[in-house]
């Protein structure tokens, strides 16, 4: 239950809550103008950010320019001779004690093989892993997977 006393005292709590908030308020600096935008202002400031301001009709002209240099780009060129699929051709010494990994890396490094890594996954699906054998063997990089493994075990 509020008593007269209680009810005073807030309400000059209140008044005086008020009170500080307008003293604040009106007491502060006014905010600052914001500048006003202008050719001279925007040009400046695009100055400053090493841009350049152009119009629709220049921009238009430009995407036009762009999506033919793009159309002339993306014509197929017809291949020359010197693009075509180069063989590698490589002697491979299997001596004793040599892993089939090894083996596989040094096709890779031939470029007989893309990926040392997926002969060698074939090589244990297949279960040829420990079968190949030891000796010299001539491959070339038109043989597939299964070729190669049939030739090295």
């Amino acid at each position: 239950m509020m008593t007269n006393n209680t009810l005073r005292g807030f309400s000059a709590g209140m008044i005086l809550s008020a009170g500080l908030i307008a003293i604040v308020y009106f007491t502060q600096a006014p905010p600052e103008k914001e500048a006003e935008l202008n050719d001279n202002t925007v040009n400046t400031y695009l100055h400053s950010k090493n841009m350049t301001a152009i119009t629709t009709e220049e921009l238009q002209t430009l995407k036009a320019s762009r999506a033919a240099a793009a159309q002339k780009t993306s014509a197929p060129a017809p291949k020359a001779k010197s693009e075509e699929k180069v063989v590698y051709n490589a002697t491979v010494h299997v001596s004793r004690g040599m892993s089939t990994g090894e083996v596989c890396d040094f096709l890779e490094k031939e470029k007989i093989i893309k990926d040392s890594k997926s002969f060698l996954k074939y090589l244990r699906s297949h279960k040829l892993e420990g079968e190949v054998r030891f000796g010299t063997y001539k491959v070339n990089s038109k043989m597939d997977y299964k070729k190669l493994a049939d030739t090295l075990t």
